[in-house]
């Protein structure tokens, strides 16, 4: 006799565990919703809900984790973690669905996240499919970048654009600008310029879709006009007042929204959060928000925590770890850790080639935990990783 504890991934491996013991077919679904437990984390919760929650809850035959303060009974706010299964967490939208003290609407966020599934990317009249992971190809302009890999020869990286897609790149994200830390601004003249002759070159030989990496309306209009369809803004609609969620809600682009923290020349310094997962996802939220506000679709943001920007690297690793976290903003999540100096520092090396395999490997572990696109200057050994990742999924 054996005995073991199993964890299913997915609805569909949790059913495969239920069939294992060839019961009824009538119960697979009901069983395996039992056997996929999720963890919700509700934070800044007033006390009174959280009460009515907690005792909701545990007439769901959830767990819940809560404070003294609540149990007490006293005012303010504080944080509750509740563990369910489907079946429980089904119950439980239903029973706090018409709740005081915003349990009304915590009901439809919960039922949100229980239920979202993505399915693809807008850009204007281009739709990305998110049936798999993605593969976004990094094409530097500026010969300031870390990766020390620019190339200032437009036609070279047009060529180098159209070698990362036959080696299975989805997207090609092209930047004309270092943003590593430390990095000083290009002039808006000749970012524009790169941009444009790169996107003219490109565009004749190839429809795959293109991000581009700025911050600045100016460029990225002229990257739109130029046939681009995802602006990827390290300062998530932040810079220059509302003139970039203009451009982009007009041009009916896709947006990456990224965490940054002040700018790429000071945000390495006195690096300071109340909670940098929290942190990160409240501004990300609220980033999304003022995007949704201005006309830009759900289905058009793209979030980035922002690996390296401000943080350290205990931060990075947090963040790879908790990935999961950033799923509940019900869009898709990108990870760009392609060979950055907190590698490095893991390995306890500066040979730049030793990053290459610790990124692929961060990367797979970004994967596992909900990363739907991989921002990577490897292409073709990306593609190859997440082939042995997904035949081992698919499993």
């Amino acid at each position: 006799m054996i005995v073991k504890k199993v964890k299913a991934e997915n609805i569909k491996d949790a059913v495969k565990i239920v069939a294992s013991s060839k019961c009824d077919e009538y119960v697979y679904e009901k069983l395996a919703k039992k056997i996929l437990a999720d963890s919700f984390i509700v934070e800044d919760i007033d006390n009174r809900a959280a009460n009515i929650l907690k005792q909701e809850a545990i007439s769901c035959d959830c767990d819940v984790a809560v404070s003294k303060d609540i149990s007490l009974f006293k005012k303010g706010k504080s944080n509750i973690v509740i563990c369910a299964n489907q079946n429980q967490i089904e119950k439980l939208i239903l029973k706090i669905q018409e709740q005081p003290f915003g349990l009304k609407i915590l009901s439809k966020q919960i039922s949100d996240i229980n239920s979202f599934q993505l399915k693809q990317i807008i850009c204007a009249n281009k739709k990305i499919s998110l049936n798999k992971t993605l593969v976004m190809g990094i094409i530097n302009l500026s010969p300031d970048s870390f990766f020390k890999n620019g190339i200032e020869d437009i036609s070279v990286a047009a060529e180098t654009a159209l070698k990362m897609q036959k080696e299975g790149a989805d997207i090609i994200d092209v930047g004309a600008e270092s943003t590593r830390p430390g990095s000083k601004p290009v002039p808006v003249k000749e970012e524009m310029t790169k941009i444009k002759n790169f996107l003219k070159m490109f565009r004749k030989k190839s429809k795959l879709p293109i991000s581009v990496d700025t911050y600045k309306p100016e460029v990225a209009q002229v990257a739109l006009d130029e046939g681009a369809d995802i602006i990827n803004d390290i300062y998530a609609l932040r810079y220059k007042n509302k003139e970039m969620v203009k451009i982009v809600a007009k041009n009916k682009a896709a947006v990456i929204l990224m965490h940054m923290k002040k700018n790429p020349l000071t945000m390495q310094q006195n690096i300071r959060y109340n909670n940098i997962l929290s942190d990160i996802f409240n501004f990300l939220s609220k980033q999304m928000d003022i995007a949704l506000d201005n006309g830009i679709k759900k289905e058009s943001i793209i979030v980035d925590p922002g690996i390296g920007f401000g943080k350290t690297v205990e931060h990075n690793l947090l963040i790879i770890k908790r990935l999961f976290d950033f799923k509940s903003l019900n869009v898709p999540v990108l990870m760009a850790l392609s060979n950055k100096s907190f590698l490095a520092k893991v390995l306890g090396t500066e040979d730049f080639n030793e990053r290459h395999l610790a990124t692929a490997i961060a990367n797979m572990v970004s994967v596992m935990n909900g990363a739907d696109i991989l921002r990577v200057h490897n292409v073709k050994e990306t593609v190859n990783a997440l082939k042995v990742v997904n035949s081992i999924r698919g499993i």
